[in-house]
């Protein structure tokens, strides 16, 4: 990989200062696409899309082996989802791909014989012609969310038009941006018509399969109360090419190898947090985390409330056999082999192995257990065996003790289990610590004036069959506490501050700070009060024309998407100011929304020529993390930026990483899960992966605590500080020491009483003074405190606000105090600028990766770091 020379690295700024060796780095230039013929690069991106879709999507029940069903058959499809398939969810996790592929028709392409072609025209006839008036009436309101179709109630004449062996029953939902979805029909429940539609198709045909096309859980009851149901088969939302993956898996081609990411209840109300959720109490404005850390199966499994699907199922065509091999020890590192055999006779396929550990009840709440690590092991044929590899740091196991503020490993047995699901383990392992260790050492920091937890795990867990007995045989190995005790000379990781005197240089630009001709700290220090205020801020200017321009795009206009602010690409979500290109020397830099691909109108006019911006809606963040695929989610990434190079993008708004504390969170979709170590590691995968290209980065979101859409603007989310380190927090934690990503985007919600946004335990203490963040802060778009505090967000150490429009404000509020802020924050993301594509494409000239070349890391799987 090739080094940045002494000259470059002396110039790189404050953003982009790491240990030695920046990563790659190459000249970029845009290659804006001016034909609509279909490229190269977007039939590739599609075909890793499907390959995603397939590798995420879940088989929840296979009776009868009703799937795989060869293509070539007649299959008999109900359901509007079949042809008003969900590619995604609404708001800015939206995408406008050049087609999009329903279930019906990626299912006749697949080969099949569709029966029941008659219902479904006559269906689609009136889902158009309802989508129709509700897009020119409520769909013109922002964040009112996607078309629902109500399905109609099926007859015995419908079946009797439908001859098949195999019946096929799509159920679809979709949520978004703004709203929290409901417990009701239609939502989280089946309406009273599905149910009646699958119990008679599951009675009519000899085979019947219902397919999931949903962003989250839903109430699945009634796969128990039918008992005629053969099949349920979770596709999610898998994107621009959903009905061909769908296909893929039916048929058999590709065998289901997605594993759950949210554990599945039996019923709502299993939930910890049901009855006080977002307006499931009729307040939306504090929401108290009573739950402290027993979420997701952490409280199913704590409490012995068993779930309807576990946290880490999923079925598959074929059958798999784990055995764990000898662990070991060594430099605080636990690592460990696991034999996979594929026992099946049949088919190939793949299986997850899934590492968790179960700690010493002590001082602090405990859950009957955590994930530790997983591994994905390659298409294995029948028969055929893989020695999977899977490592964590010992001192990961550490509970935080919110009285201390430490992280701190108690005395006793460390139980290690291996298994394929959170209610499918065996004790493989049990280490031994003879003494309470503290690991690390941090302040007091975000934390509630009263923390609300009523949790505290004190009641009988779940305990798996023949645990005893596994202890009795497993490996024993001794930790030694001295290994894993926190040292007393480390110290926090500090930013360097930008202060300085100011350039001696005439007519001073940011190229003379890249030639090392000046520091970063001198050429901000020379620039006036106004054009601080214009670089910590995006481009919308209500004072300005260009401003204007960007105000006018951020409301859609024709042909435009809402939310897109951007002028230099047109509808773009923001960019940074475009004030100072010739008198600074400062390029503008471009963010387009994601996490499911770039957010773009199709087309826009500019100077006279049309830009072609088909860009590739991948699956959703859900499905994305439902493969437990790290390195296919680097590779996705490492696409997405091939794409933002082709389309004039610099920072993707991606990935988005909150916990999915919930199932009736709004934006859950987006989100990879309810377990911090899956969101960390998926999230730190796709940003290594868009990083890997010198100039282009990441924004992770929402940071934090930003789990409700319901008054997501000002909402207070008030958790206990052992709840914020060890699951609000810990994804973003790893995303940050593993990838370093290009900025963090800060959310809309107040945590513990103030807002994030202006939180500076959040974004200094924690993001940079304990995690080592070395890149820029960003605020959401039009959040509360930058519009009208914005020296508050200044002094928290909020870098951009996005997408600006109180420039005049900041500058005006500018004492002594709000200057020097500016200062830092300006150094920063003209250190963002100036390493930037764009910055590279102007001046010719070559810029680092923004993840450095050594970074930290979590857990091992076959070898691979994250």
């Amino acid at each position: 990989m090739k080094r940045v020379s002494k000259r470059v690295r002396r110039g790189l700024g404050v953003a982009a200062i790491v240990a030695a060796g920046l990563g790659s780095s190459t000249i970029v230039a845009h290659a804006l696409v001016t034909s609509p013929t279909e490229t190269t690069l977007e039939r590739s991106n599609g075909e890793l899309s499907t390959q995603i879709a397939t590798s995420g999507m879940v088989l929840l029940q296979n009776k009868h082996q009703a799937l795989p069903v060869s293509n070539g058959q007649s299959i008999a499809l109900f359901g509007s989802g079949a042809y008003g398939t969900y590619k995604g969810g609404t708001g800015s996790g939206d995408v406008n791909p050049r087609q999009v592929i329903n279930i019906w028709t990626g299912l006749k392409q697949g080969g099949y014989q569709i029966s029941s072609t008659d219902w479904l025209t006559k269906m689609a006839s009136q889902y158009d012609g309802q989508k129709k008036l509700y897009e020119s009436t409520l769909g013109k309101i922002p964040f009112a969310g996607a078309f629902q179709y109500q399905d109609p109630q099926l007859t015995q004449a419908d079946f009797d038009g439908a001859e098949a062996t195999t019946g096929v029953y799509v159920i679809s939902r979709s949520s978004g941006e703004g709203n929290d979805r409901k417990n009701s029909g239609g939502d989280y429940q089946l309406t009273n018509t599905e149910k009646r539609n699958i119990k008679l198709m599951s009675e009519h045909y000899d085979k019947s399969v219902v397919l999931l096309n949903v962003g989250g859980p839903i109430d699945t009851s009634f796969v128990t109360e039918d008992p005629d149901l053969d099949s349920v088969l979770l596709v999610s939302q898998g994107g621009q090419n959903m009905g061909t993956a769908v296909a893929e898996i039916m048929s058999g081609q590709v065998n289901p190898s997605g594993k759950l990411t949210a554990t599945w209840a039996k019923q709502y109300q299993d939930y910890p947090a049901a009855g006080t959720f977002s307006n499931d109490d009729n307040y939306t404005g504090t929401e108290k985390y009573t739950e402290g850390i027993f979420v997701g199966y952490r409280y199913f499994d704590s409490y012995n409330v068993t779930p309807q699907y576990a946290f880490g199922y999923g079925q598959s065509y074929t059958t798999f056999k784990l055995a764990p091999q000898k662990a070991t020890v060594k430099n605080g590192q636990y690592t460990t082999s696991v034999k996979v055999t594929n026992t099946g006779t049949r088919y190939s396929g793949q299986d997850v192995v899934q590492l968790y550990y179960s700690a010493p009840k002590g001082d602090v709440s405990k859950a009957f257990q955590n994930l530790g690590a997983y591994a994905k092991t390659k298409s294995l044929a029948p028969g055929e065996s893989q020695i999977v590899r899977l490592g964590m740091k010992v001192t990961d196991m550490a509970s935080y003790e919110s009285q201390s503020h430490t992280f701190a490993m108690g005395a006793g047995k460390y139980l290690m289990r291996v298994g394929d699901s959170s209610r499918n383990t065996r004790v493989a392992t049990v280490l031994n610590l003879p003494q309470k260790v503290q690991t690390q050492q941090l302040s007091n920091a975000a934390a509630p004036a009263e923390d609300p937890t009523t949790l505290t795990g004190d009641r009988k867990s779940y305990e798996p069959a023949g645990q005893a007995g596994q202890i009795a045989k497993a490996q024993q190995i001794k930790l030694e506490p001295l290994a894993l005790r926190a040292k007393a000379e480390t110290k926090q990781v500090v930013a360097p501050s930008i202060t300085g005197t100011g350039s001696t240089i005439k007519n001073a630009t940011l190229k003379d700070v890249y030639d090392g001709r000046l520091t970063m700290a001198q050429f901000v220090a020379g620039l006036s009060t106004k054009q601080l205020a214009n670089i910590v801020e995006g481009n919308v200017d209500p004072l300005t024309e260009a401003g204007r321009e960007g105000i006018k795009n951020q409301l859609g206009g024709p042909g435009g998407v809402i939310g897109g602010a951007a002028t230099a690409l047109p509808y773009a979500a923001g960019q940074t100011t475009d004030n100072y290109a010739d008198s600074l020397g400062i390029p503008v830099t471009v963010n387009a929304d994601g996490p499911a691909g770039i957010r773009l109108p199709q087309t826009y006019v500019k100077n006279g020529q049309t830009y072609y911006n088909y860009a590739t809606a991948w699956p959703i963040g859900t499905l994305i993390a439902q493969a437990w695929d790290p390195a296919l989610i680097e590779k996705m990434g490492r696409a997405t930026a091939n794409e933002m190079k082709a389309l004039g993008v610099t920072t993707w708004l991606a990935p988005g990483m909150n916990i999915q504390r919930d199932p009736l969170g709004g934006r859950n979709f987006e989100y990879y899960s309810e377990d911090p170590l899956v969101s960390g590691i998926s999230a730190t995968a796709e940003t290594r992966g868009v990083q890997s290209e010198p100039g282009l980065g990441v924004a992770i979101k929402h940071f934090a605590v930003n789990n409700q859409e319901n008054s997501r603007m000002t909402s207070d989310s008030v958790v206990g500080e052992q709840a914020l380190r060890e699951l609000y927090l810990r994804g973003f934690e790893i995303a940050v020491k593993d990838a370093q990503p290009q900025f963090v985007m800060s959310s809309y919600n107040k945590l513990n009483g103030t807002y994030t946004a202006a939180n500076k335990d959040l974004l200094n203490t924690i993001l940079r003074d304990q995690w080592g963040f070395k890149g820029a802060v960003m605020t959401d778009w039009f959040s509360l405190p930058g519009l009208f505090s914005a020296a508050k967000v200044m002094a928290a150490g909020n870098d951009l606000i996005m997408p600006g429009g109180s420039q005049v404000f900041l500058a005006n509020a500018a004492d002594s105090q709000t200057r020097a802020d500016m200062a830092q924050s300006a150094g920063r993301v003209l250190s963002m600028v100036m390493n930037s594509d764009q910055f590279a494409e102007k001046y010719h000239v070559s810029v680092p990766s923004a993840t450095p070349t050594t970074v930290n890391t979590t857990m091992t799987a076959n070898g691979q770091h994250y």
